[in-house]
């Protein structure tokens, strides 16, 4: 019984059925696929203008910036401080990045204005709170929470 049980592993260890093999062949590939992810995310970045990135892992390319987490965080980063290289291999097209970064401008302008308005408004419904507490308080202001 116990020779047969060490034949069987054997067999199945070494390949030794077609079953095996598979399985074998497959683990190898996870073991590679894993490896090789492993040492893409361990990449360090410097930038033209000397900012350090450790362990960079790229979120979303845009044609005039990349979004990248890494040890410190997250980070946008333009296209234009990537060294050559990384343009190179991020297709970095001058074109394109200035009408992309034109348009990021544009909608951050008006997400500005948009984001200034909420804070009007929230800031006029507390100060609309208080006056009511206060008309139902009878002026008392220790009833009222700023």
């Amino acid at each position: 019984m116990k020779d047969e049980f060490v034949s069987t592993s054997k067999r199945l260890l070494i390949g030794g059925t077609e079953h095996g093999r598979l399985i074998a062949v497959k683990m190898l590939l996870i073991f590679v696929m894993t490896f090789a992810s492993l040492s893409a995310f361990a990449e360090d970045w410097t930038t033209t203008d000397g900012k350090n990135y450790q362990n960079v892992r790229v979120v979303k390319v845009e044609d005039d910036a990349i979004t990248i987490l890494y040890k410190d965080g997250g980070a946008l980063i333009s296209m234009t401080k990537l060294p050559p290289a990384l343009q190179k291999r991020f297709s970095f097209d001058p074109e394109k990045a200035k009408i992309a970064a034109d348009a990021r401008t544009k909608a951050d302008a008006e997400n500005a204005v948009e984001l200034q308005k909420e804070i009007e408004l929230a800031d006029k419904m507390r100060k609309a709170k208080i006056i009511s507490e206060l008309k139902n308080s009878g002026g008392d202001t220790s009833k009222t929470t700023p």
